[in-house]
């Protein structure tokens, strides 16, 4: 009983610590991460990998410090999650828009290449939203074995040719400032890191504008990519 009383009062001083950041410190702490998947929000890409720290801290605007803790943050982002590995003061989450993820792990070759990996790939046992919630689970699983397994990149819209590229240690084609190494061809991957980068870009800016998370967040869902 005493153990649940501590931590009932645990549970209340985090919300009321919470509750204590102001609209535009919320959207400063959480300014690196609400950019980061602003792309996966609007359907561009299908996910994002991103390290989440479990208390984002600062001063409020009455000289308070305050912390924003991992749930919270969960909670306002308001996005699909799977946390692939979870340490003492961080959690490596993979944010992901289900519609377009799932679409992507469809792909043929996707398709073809994860099953040859030992990914699940029968949408006989529930159609391809049971199916993606396996895939993930089966994510989760390799993380467990390998920390970071390398095909997580085609979840997070890596072309194939460069994941598999990778994976093979062959040579890397140069790219100037890529945001990822490339293999063969450069026309497609290119053409993604534009893709990507300009969906950041373009929510910094409206993130600039909005005068808080909420605000933020309706604006970028408002641009759902067509």
């Amino acid at each position: 009983m005493l153990y649940y009383a501590n931590f009932l009062r645990h549970i209340r001083y985090m919300r009321e610590e919470t509750n204590r950041i102001d609209e535009s410190h919320r959207k400063e702490l959480l300014k690196f991460l609400l950019v980061k998947t602003a792309a996966v929000r609007q359907g561009i890409k299908p996910a994002e990998l991103l390290r989440v720290r479990h208390c984002y801290s600062g001063v409020n605007s009455e000289g308070l410090r305050v912390c924003l803790y991992r749930s919270d943050i969960y909670c306002i982002l308001s996005l699909d999650y799977v946390e692939l590995n979870v340490q003492e003061d961080s959690s490596l989450v993979l944010f992901y828009n289900p519609q377009t993820l799932a679409a992507t792990l469809a792909e043929p070759r996707n398709a073809r290449w994860l099953a040859r990996m030992g990914y699940p790939a029968d949408t006989s046992q529930g159609g391809e939203a049971v199916l993606l919630q396996r895939m993930l689970a089966h994510l989760v699983d390799r993380a467990a074995e390998c920390e970071l397994p390398h095909e997580v990149g085609v979840f997070i819209g890596y072309p194939l040719k460069d994941v598999a590229g990778f994976m093979q240690r062959i040579p890397a084609t140069p790219v100037h400032h890529g945001a990822w190494r490339v293999y063969g061809g450069v026309d497609e991957s290119l053409r993604r890191m534009r893709l990507y980068a300009n969906a950041e870009a373009n929510a910094a800016q409206v993130l600039d504008r909005s005068r808080g998370v909420e605000e933020f967040i309706n604006a970028i869902s408002a641009r759902k990519a067509s």
